[in-house]
């Protein structure tokens, strides 16, 4: 079994490919096509957690189990890891392990511009407004830069480094402030770690959408439509039921909910590693 290294990740996912990729492991989730399990979770020290979770998509010719750890820091960053074990849909042996926050951080953004175009939303002439500027914001930031041509920024964040790192990073206009810088935002993808809420939907533009990766607790929702991601083997989220076209996407402000589908994690892996009857002879 290989193990691959996040430059080995990098170098083989493709942005596009990926958010293609992510789009078709949702639409299967929502036809019934893919399956997921529940998303376990333990305890940790610290107000930290342990999580496992798994899924297989049979279209794409893959399925994970990843096992992961979060333990948060005052005043900061908090500590994550991240490990994805992939096997071939048919249940044969597992193939791959990725190890390390790259490729979760690669599916999230993917999987949040997954969500943005399902909505329609996808627009490189508004400004879109980010609440937070780690890691994981900074890869959404990037596709949308790529993928859309998104060349003006509204940034939230909690320390003048982060702005100072936003304004080095990002392309075109970038506005760092507080709430108020928000109101001409159609679009906000907030990654903050917060504990409580640090905006309202109703401070950015009206009609606005916002994609959540760190919890619905980060926003005053309003009257905005809400929809999440969670599915399981019993349930089919809201995400994903949008991504396969079975529900359409909402007029006016929406909150989406995103706290990661581990089908999202097959999608990575399909992109990363390619055909799995091919993964043997290349490695």
């Amino acid at each position: 079994m290989r193990e691959v290294t996040d430059a080995e990740v990098r170098a083989a996912v493709d942005d596009r490919a990926l958010v293609d990729a992510c789009t078709a492991a949702l639409a299967a989730l929502g036809r019934g096509e893919a399956s997921q399990a529940a998303k376990q979770m333990l305890p940790a020290a610290g107000g930290g957690f342990f999580l496992s979770i798994s899924a297989v998509v049979p279209a794409l010719g893959w399925a994970i189990s990843k096992w992961a750890s979060y333990v948060p820091a005052e005043g900061g960053a908090g500590r994550s890891t991240s490990t994805i074990l992939a096997g071939p849909a048919d249940g044969s042996a597992p193939t791959a392990v990725l190890r390390g926050m790259l490729p979760t951080r690669l599916r999230t953004a993917a999987a949040a511009v997954a969500a943005i175009e399902a909505l329609g939303r996808a627009d490189a002439a508004s400004p879109v407004a980010l609440l937070g500027f780690g890691p994981t914001n900074r890869a959404v930031a990037d596709m949308l830069a790529t993928l859309h041509g998104v060349r003006s920024w509204r940034v939230l964040v909690r320390s003048d480094a982060a702005g100072d790192r936003a304004r080095a990073a990002l392309p075109g206009e970038v506005v760092v402030g507080g709430r108020d810088a928000l109101a001409d935002a159609v679009l906000a993808v907030s990654a903050t770690g917060a504990g409580g809420a640090v905006a309202s939907v109703a401070d950015l533009a009206p009609g606005a959408a916002v994609v959540c990766l760190d919890g619905a607790r980060v926003w005053e929702t309003a009257h905005a439509t809400l929809i999440d991601d969670r599915s399981t083997a019993h349930e089919v989220g809201g995400l994903a039921r949008l991504v396969a076209g079975l529900d359409p996407a909402p007029d006016g402000a929406v909150l989406i909910d995103q706290a990661g589908s581990a089908v999202t994690d097959v999608a990575l892996a399909s992109v990363a590693l390619g055909e799995p009857q091919n993964v043997r002879d290349r490695w």
